[in-house]
C-alpha cells in the first residue's frame, strides 16, 4: 500500500519542475526526464546541453509525445537540477494537476471490484489512468484475469507502459472508447467511468444512437461484452430521464441487453463535478426486475472528509413492464411510486401534459458585453426572486432590437434557472424597455389558451411540484437543467376557467402578504428608530 512518503516524493519532483515547464505537462516532462537521465547512466557519457534536449526529444518521439520543455536551456537547467531517484510513476500520474485530469475515489473503486467473480478471466478498463493511484492494487490482487487497459492520452500510455511493463498479464493500449472499432475483444468484465458534460460530438458520430460522449460509451462498450460479460458504467443522470435519442438509447439497452442495477450515488463524490450520478450495472440477456439503489456518504461534510464510505439508505426494485410503461429510469420517480402523494398524483384523474405541449420552452441569450447605459435590460438569475424580479438590479446592453427579437421577454413569462444553488420561479412583468433573459435561465411560455404562468408557478412551487422538477435536474448541491428536459416534465394540465381562479386567488393573497410585510417591516424600522433617538435623549 501507498504512502505519504511516495505522495511527498512526487510532490517534491513536481515542485522542483515547477518554472520549467506548464502545470499540466508535469507528469510527461517528469518522465521525460528520468528517461534522459537513464539514457545517460546506461552509457556513461557526460551530457551537455544540447545532446541532453537532443536525447529527450528522441524520446519523446519514439513515445508519440509532445515535447513539454520550451527550449534545451530549459530542460537542461530541470537536467541538471533535478536528481533521478526510484519514482512511482502511479504516484506520478495521479498526482496530475486534478483540474487537468479527472480521478475515481477509492471508495467507487471498491464498489466496481465487488463484480470480480471466480469466472471473470478478462478485464477492460478504459481511461485507465482515471483509476489511478489504485490500478496496480486492482491487477495484483486479481492476478488470474488478463487486464486490458486504454487510454487516449500519448502521456498516459507511456507512464501505464512504465508502471506494467513487469505484468505479463496487462495490456495497454492508446485508442477511444467513443471510436467504433477501438478494440476487436471481448471482455467478461468491463469497469468505466467515460467523459462528463462533453460537447457533443459531430455529425460524425460513428452511427451511434446518441452524440453525448457518455451515451456512445455506454452503447459502444455494450458491444464488447462476451456472452456472459458485465458492463459497470457510472453515468450522468441525464441518461435516466432525457427525451429524445438518449430515450430510444434507454430503449435499446433495456431491450437488448439485462439492466441489473441503477444506483444513485452521492453528490460530491466526484471532486471536480457536482453532476449527479448513477452506477449501472448492465450485463448480457433480457431485462426482468431491476435493482434501484441509492446511496449516500457516509460522512456529513463531503467537502472537508471526501467520501470514504457508501451508505444504502433506500432500495427497491421495479418490472420491465413498468420501465416501458414510464418511458424512463427516473430514480426519483421510482422511489416516488411508493411515496403515498406520489401515488395520488400519479393515479388522480387530473388530466397531465408535457410542457412542451402546452407552452414554448428556451434558453436566454448568451451576453459578451454589458453597457450601463444600454437600452435592453438583462434578466441574471441574481435578479430572480420567490415571487418577482429585482428589475432595479438589471444589467443592460445596447443592441438593435431585430437582433434579440427572439429573446424578447413577454408579459406572463416564467424564468427559472438553468443552473444555480436553488430553484427560484419568477414571472416576468413586461417593462417601459425591451428585456430579455440571460443563458443561464430557462423560459417558459405557456400558450395562453391552455396554461397560465400563474398557475404554472404554483404548481412548480408546490412539494409534488418540486418533487417532478427534481426529476429533471442533473445536479443536487448544484443545480443543472436542461432546457430540452423541461420540455418532457408532465404537469397537471386543469381547465383554463379553473386555472384562472387559481392565479386569481394567488395574486390576491400574494398582494395582501407584501402589503402585510412591508406594513410590518415599516411599524420595525420606526419602533427601532424611536428607541434609538431615546437612548440618544436620555440625560446623564
Amino acid at each position: 500500500m501507498r504512502n505519504d512518503k511516495h505522495m511527498n516524493h512526487i510532490w517534491s519532483r513536481y515542485n522542483a519542475l515547477r518554472g520549467y515547464t506548464a502545470q499540466s505537462e508535469l507528469p510527461g516532462a517528469l518522465f521525460l526526464l528520468k528517461k534522459t537521465k537513464d539514457e545517460f547512466a546506461s552509457n556513461s557519457k557526460k551530457p551537455s546541453e544540447q545532446k541532453a534536449f537532443e536525447v529527450m526529444l528522441s524520446i519523446a518521439n519514439s513515445y508519440g509525445m509532445e515535447n513539454p520543455y520550451p527550449d534545451s536551456k530549459v530542460f537542461f537547467g530541470a537536467f541538471m537540477a533535478i536528481d533521478d531517484e526510484y519514482i512511482d510513476w502511479e504516484m506520478a500520474l495521479a498526482s496530475a494537476d486534478h483540474k487537468e485530469m479527472f480521478y475515481i475515489p477509492k471508495v467507487l473503486i471498491t464498489e466496481f471490484e465487488k463484480h470480480f467473480n471466480p469466472k471473470t478471466k478478462t478485464v477492460l478498463i478504459p481511461e485507465a489512468e482515471k483509476f489511478a493511484p489504485y490500478l496496480t492494487e486492482i491487477v495484483s490482487r486479481h492476478s488470474e484475469c488478463e487486464f486490458f487497459l486504454t487510454t487516449m492520452n500519448s502521456v498516459s500510455k507511456a507512464l501505464l507502459d512504465e508502471i506494467f511493463k513487469e505484468y505479463v498479464n496487462v495490456i495497454v493500449e492508446q485508442t477511444s472508447i467513443y471510436d467504433y472499432e477501438f478494440s476487436a475483444r471481448k471482455f467478461d468484465l468491463i469497469l468505466a467511468v467515460p467523459i462528463f458534460g462533453a460537447r457533443e460530438r459531430g455529425e460524425d458520430n460513428g452511427d451511434f444512437i446518441c452524440r453525448e460522449y457518455e451515451m456512445i460509451a455506454v452503447e459502444n462498450l455494450l458491444l464488447h461484452l462476451n456472452s456472459s460479460g458485465v458492463l459497470v458504467i457510472v453515468l450522468p443522470a441525464r441518461i435516466t430521464f432525457a427525451a429524445g435519442s438518449i430515450k430510444d438509447l434507454r430503449e435499446f439497452i433495456q431491450g437488448m441487453y439485462k439492466l441489473e442495477e441503477i444506483a444513485e450515488l452521492p453528490t460530491g463524490i466526484f471532486a471536480s463535478t457536482a453532476i449527479r450520478t448513477y452506477m449501472f450495472t448492465i450485463t448480457t440477456g433480457r431485462t426482468e426486475d431491476v435493482m434501484i439503489k441509492r446511496y449516500d456518504a457516509a460522512t456529513s461534510n463531503i467537502k472537508r472528509n471526501g467520501i470514504n464510505e457508501l451508505v444504502l439508505i433506500d432500495d427497491t426494485f421495479v418490472m420491465l413492464e413498468e420501465l416501458i410503461e414510464m418511458g424512463y429510469w427516473n430514480v426519483d420517480h421510482i422511489f416516488g411510486m411508493v411515496d403515498e402523494d406520489w401515488q395520488r398524483y400519479l393515479h388522480s384523474s387530473i388530466k397531465k401534459e408535457e410542457l412542451g405541449n402546452v407552452a414554448e420552452v428556451f434558453r436566454g441569450k448568451t451576453i459578451n458585453k454589458k453597457d450601463a447605459n444600454g437600452s435592453i435590460g438583462v434578466v441574471n438569475i441574481s435578479n430572480l426572486n420567490d415571487y418577482d424580479i429585482d428589475y432595479a438590479g438589471l444589467d443592460h446592453i445596447e443592441e438593435e432590437e431585430r437582433k434579440v427579437a427572439n429573446y424578447l421577454l413577454r408579459d406572463g413569462d416564467l424564468l427559472i434557472p438553468a443552473r444555480g444553488t436553488a430553484i427560484r420561479i419568477a414571472i416576468f412583468k413586461e417593462q417601459k424597455y425591451p428585456c430579455i433573459a440571460s443563458s443561464n435561465i430557462i423560459v417558459i411560455r405557456p400558450n395562453e389558451k391552455l396554461l397560465l404562468g400563474t398557475y404554472l408557478k404554483v404548481f412548480l412551487d408546490s412539494p409534488m411540484g418540486n418533487k417532478v422538477l427534481a426529476g429533471k435536474q442533473q445536479g443536487t448541491v448544484v443545480i443543472n437543467i436542461s432546457y430540452k428536459d423541461l420540455k418532457t416534465l408532465e404537469i397537471p394540465l386543469l381547465r383554463i376557467e379553473e386555472q384562472k381562479l387559481i392565479a386569481e386567488e394567488y395574486e390576491q393573497e400574494r398582494s395582501k402578504y407584501v402589503d402585510s410585510i412591508r406594513l410590518a417591516e415599516d411599524r420595525w424600522n420606526e419602533v427601532m428608530e424611536r428607541l434609538q433617538k431615546t437612548i440618544m435623549n436620555v440625560k446623564q
